[in-house]
């Protein structure tokens, strides 16, 4: 996974990612930055998930934020929105608008490895 760090005079720290992992940036970005207790749960989890076992790794953590969760489990990570879990009686509201839910940015996921790395690169940068 590519990454790009770098300062934004008015944001601060920022991660830059491609299209298809721009909610894996939304999770350091906004959920991350400036939330130090959520930044050591996280930590927490990947350093656990990371040390699993195959055999052993058969429980998920989940991790929630303000505007998503992560799932670790088998060594990957799945981001979700919590805009992804709106119900069916929610989204019906809208059909006669011919509205459709753009998931491509409500969800992505990235091995553990891969991870790992970007975020220690983004606590050195930070």
């Amino acid at each position: 996974m590519e990454y790009q760090l770098y300062s934004d005079p008015l944001w601060g720290k920022r991660v830059k990612l491609s299209d298809e992992h721009r909610l894996v940036a939304r999770w350091f970005n906004d959920e991350l930055y400036d939330n130090d207790e959520l930044l050591q749960r996280f930590q927490q989890a990947l350093n656990q998930e990371s040390s699993r076992s195959s055999a052993n790794g058969a429980q998920e953590l989940v991790i929630n934020g303000k505007e998503m969760r992560v799932v670790m489990a088998h060594g990957e990570v799945l981001f979700e929105s919590h805009g992804l879990h709106h119900g069916e009686d929610d989204l019906d509201a809208y059909a006669a608008d011919e509205l459709v839910l753009d998931e491509s940015e409500l969800v992505a996921a990235c091995g553990i490895e891969d991870l790992l790395a970007l975020m220690q690169a983004w606590q050195t940068f930070r």
